[in-house]
C-alpha cells in the first residue's frame, strides 16, 4: 500500500506491506498535512496477524481523530487506548510549519532519523518497551529543522543499511522510495516506512 501527502511545506510518502503469508498487517500508519502542520504516526502491534492489527489500528484511529492535539497529549491517549489490548510500539512526529520545528515521541523500536542540508543528523532516542495501557513515562523531543530536510520513520520489518548516506545522497522522496524497493522484497515481518522532505 502506498499513500502520498503533500502541500507547499512537505512531500511525504508512506509504504506498507504485510509479512509474507499473512492476510493482514500488524503495523498501522497515519499521515496528514494541513496548512499549519504535518503529522504522522507509525504503530507496530506486538506479534503479527489480527491481534497485532487490532492494537495498531486502534492507535491509528485515535490519532486520526485527535491529530490536532499536541504530541504529548496524543501519546498518552494512545497508551490509554491500548488498555486490555495486546500492545504496540508507537512513534508520533508532528511538524509545525510556521515555527519550523518538529516534535517527536516514540515508545519501542520504531526508528526515526532526520537529515538537514547543513549535514546534521537528528535521531531522538525512543523510550524502551511498548504501550499497553499501563502507566508509562514518555520522552518528548522538539527540534528546529532546515528547509530541504529529509526524514524516514520505519518499523523493524525493514533493515536499511547506511541510512545516513541514503538521506544525504538522494534528492527527492521518489528517489528514496525507488532505492528502498530492494529492501522490501524479503518480508520476514510486517513492514512500514514513511519518508518526507520539508520545504
Amino acid at each position: 500500500m502506498l499513500q502520498l501527502e503533500s502541500n507547499g511545506y512537505i512531500q511525504s510518502l508512506a509504504y506498507q506491506i504485510q509479512k509474507e503469508g499473512n492476510v493482514c498487517n500488524g503495523d498501522s500508519f497515519f499521515i496528514k498535512a494541513t496548512e499549519d502542520y504535518f503529522i504522522c504516526l507509525v504503530a507496530d502491534g506486538l506479534g503479527s496477524g489480527l491481534n497485532a492489527h487490532a492494537s495498531s489500528n486502534a492507535i491509528r484511529e485515535v490519532v486520526k481523530q485527535y491529530h490536532h492535539e499536541e504530541v504529548e497529549v496524543l501519546i498518552d491517549i494512545c497508551n490509554k487506548e491500548l488498555k486490555n489490548k495486546r500492545g504496540a510500539t508507537v512513534s508520533i512526529l508532528k511538524v509545525n510549519f510556521l515555527h519550523k520545528k518538529f516534535t517527536y515521541s516514540s515508545v519501542g523500536n520504531i526508528r526515526f532519523i532526520l537529515y538537514s542540508p547543513s549535514d546534521q543528523f537528528i535521531y531522538p532516542l525512543p523510550v524502551f518497551g511498548f504501550l499497553s495501557g499501563k502507566p508509562q513515562k514518555y520522552r518528548i523531543d522538539t527540534f528546529s529543522y532546515e528547509k530541504g530536510s529529509k526524514f524516514i520513520i520505519h518499523t523493524d520489518g525493514i533493515y536499511i543499511p547506511a541510512v545516513k548516506q541514503l538521506l544525504r545522497s538522494v534528492r527527492t522522496i521518489e528517489d528514496m522510495s525507488n532505492y528502498l524497493k530492494m529492501y522490501t522484497k524479503t518480508r520476514n515481518d510486517d513492514l512500514t516506512y514513511i519518508i518526507g522532505q520539508l520545504f
